[in-house]
């Protein structure tokens, strides 16, 4: 009997440690979406030129984001810059912002940067 209570009760055990605690995605799997989420004019058209212009990452986890400012969540932060052939676009050629993706699932909390959807 002891050994039956042991098979039913043990993954309910393991299946509520796993979800007491949130997990974050890992700086490879956020970068990967920022990068998909960045991919195009004027931050890259391949991903090898987008994560060149991710110039920093970071994990926020008490949400204080210089993208989005204070949330009440943790968040993985990317600073992009690019500079672009054109200096009558943006800033005098240049882009210079923050990205902010919520650190459990990677969705966009929020962003400082030129045409974003």
């Amino acid at each position: 009997m002891k050994r039956v209570a042991a098979v039913i009760f043990l993954p309910l055990l393991i299946g509520l440690n796993a979800h007491a605690a949130p997990a974050f995605l890992s700086e490879q799997q956020a970068r990967a979406k920022a990068i998909a989420i960045l991919k195009g004019d004027p931050y890259g058209t391949t991903a090898a030129e987008v994560a060149k212009a991710i110039k920093q990452v970071r994990l926020v986890r008490d949400g204080n984001t210089k993208a989005c400012g204070a949330k009440k969540i943790a968040a993985w932060e990317f600073h992009v810059v690019v500079v672009t052939p054109n200096k009558d676009q943006f800033n005098n050629g240049a882009i210079d912002g923050y990205l902010a993706l919520d650190a459990r699932n990677g969705r966009v909390l929020c962003a400082n940067l030129p045409l974003l959807d």
